[in-house]
């Protein structure tokens, strides 16, 4: 070994002990780094945005803010616990396995693309376009003025009557008187004559411009759809209620309206937002899924399908 090996054996040596030393000595000291205008802080490369301390800082109440200096040191500081707080989440594979963590990862993903798309506001050819298509969505209901029709029956029902056939000694008379003032209004009797012998309703409903909506819930749905097809001075099939049997005769029918755009603009607007959301959302989805590598651990034939709705 020569001379000038180990003299340069010896330098290489001193060098590195005075590296390692200096590392040591300014382990602990925090350089100062150059951020990029609008950076708070980066916190293992997460930025945080400094307008995101201004807008929380100008938000705290001016009693309990004291000096501003101080306001956005503390408000800095708990956004650096929580960006820790929340890489250590994820870190620690909270993503992965806490259900609490996961719903609010796809509520913020739905609530971003949401944001996203309603940036710009629906115009007004969108609009039109939206309602052209969607059009019987906003149609009126068709209102009815309807008179019910009603025969009680006589004494207590018979055990075998279940409701709905004609069984049952309370109830035949009832039935028989129904079927002669429908058969008298079919053959031209006026109303008033035909339905003479009829009896109050057990209860008080409404009889002019009721909807589909209404009748259903004083008379039942099979009325209210019968009454919806039947044509004007025409009566719905005699139908069990209660401890007797009624049917509706229908007077007048006005049909249901499409109102104008511009009547129903604010509320069309708000659905043709809603629906550009949810189209954004299933282009996501789509584009997700067609790079995603998803596999089933059910048969090809019973696994649900990875493509787009739309």
């Amino acid at each position: 070994m020569t001379d000038g090996f180990r003299r340069a054996c010896l330098i290489a040596a001193v060098v590195v002990g005075c590296t390692y030393s200096a590392f040591q000595i300014l382990h602990d000291v925090r350089v100062p780094v150059q951020l990029l205008p609008g950076v708070a802080a980066r916190v293992n490369g997460h930025q945080i945005d400094a307008d995101s301390v201004n807008r929380t800082v100008a938000g705290m109440d001016a009693r309990m803010r004291g000096p501003e200096a101080a306001a956005r040191h503390d408000v800095l500081t708990r956004m650096i616990d929580e960006e820790l707080l929340v890489q250590h989440a994820l870190d620690s594979g909270a993503a992965q396995t806490n259900p609490e963590v996961r719903a609010a990862l796809v509520r913020s993903a739905i609530t971003r693309v949401n944001s996203e798309a309603a940036a710009e506001p629906v115009s007004e050819a969108e609009l039109s376009q939206y309602f052209a298509a969607h059009r019987e969505v906003y149609a009126t209901a068709a209102s009815f003025d309807v008179t019910p029709v009603y025969f009680e029956g006589e004494g207590a029902d018979d055990a075998g009557d279940t409701g709905g056939g004609r069984a049952g000694t309370g109830l035949t008379g009832a039935w028989g008187r129904a079927a002669a003032a429908r058969a008298a209004i079919d053959a031209g009797a006026p109303l008033s004559q035909a339905t003479a012998g009829a009896d109050p309703l057990p209860f008080n409903a409404p009889c002019q411009h009721v909807t589909p909506r209404t009748v259903a819930t004083y008379f039942g749905p099979s009325i209210a759809d019968a009454v919806s097809r039947l044509p004007v001075g025409h009566t719905t099939e005699p139908t069990r209620l209660g401890n007797g049997v009624v049917y509706l005769y229908l007077n007048n029918k006005t049909p249901g309206e499409i109102p104008a755009l511009a009547g129903i603009h604010d509320l069309v607007a708000a659905d043709a937002m809603r629906d550009r959301q949810e189209h954004a959302l299933e282009a996501l989805l789509a584009s997700l899924r067609q790079s995603a590598h998803i596999e089933f651990a059910t048969s090809p034939s019973s696994a649900p399908p990875v493509t787009a709705s739309r």
